[in-house]
């Protein structure tokens, strides 16, 4: 191709593009209706926004403790949950004093003991996230976040 043709065919390509984005990306529904539903998605979504904050207010209680007392045969977090930050961010930042392999299960995971006797359960990663396993829903080793993913998405629903 000739310096002139490609010039030209940039050009056709360059007003295709903004006709494009101003006629077709650029059309948003602007409608009181579809506002107020964004304003109603932010205000549930900063609802559901956890703080990891390291204080507790239980000054004579552990978090493992706090957790301890909202398991009940309905639910294993209550809905309003303020010291949930702080139980995860101990869960991320505690020592481990003791490991051991997991025993229940196909799986392969480790149980782990953290500072204050709390036991958590890890899984190692064994796929990227992207890779997708083939045959039978069942087929292939568990997905090492499977469990935090239901977690979170429990709490949206």
């Amino acid at each position: 191709m000739k310096l002139k043709q490609r010039v030209v065919l940039l050009a056709i390509l360059l007003v295709i593009f903004i006709f494009t984005k101003v006629f077709l990306i650029d059309n948003l529904d602007t409608s009181a209706a579809n506002r107020e539903d964004q304003r109603a998605f932010h205000r549930m979504m900063a609802g559901l926004r956890v703080e990891l904050v390291s204080k507790l207010d239980h000054t004579l209680q552990s978090p493992w403790e706090i957790a301890a007392q909202w398991v009940v045969p309905r639910e294993v977090y209550p809905e309003e949950t303020p010291e949930l930050g702080a139980i995860m961010h101990a869960m991320a930042t505690k020592k481990i004093i003791k490991a051991d392999v997991g025993y229940k299960g196909t799986q392969l995971k480790a149980l782990l003991i953290l500072e204050g006797g709390q036991k958590v359960v890890f899984k190692p990663k064994r796929y990227n996230r992207d890779y997708v396993v083939e045959g039978e829903p069942y087929a292939g080793y568990d997905r090492h976040n499977a469990e935090v993913a239901a977690f979170h998405l429990d709490r949206y629903v």
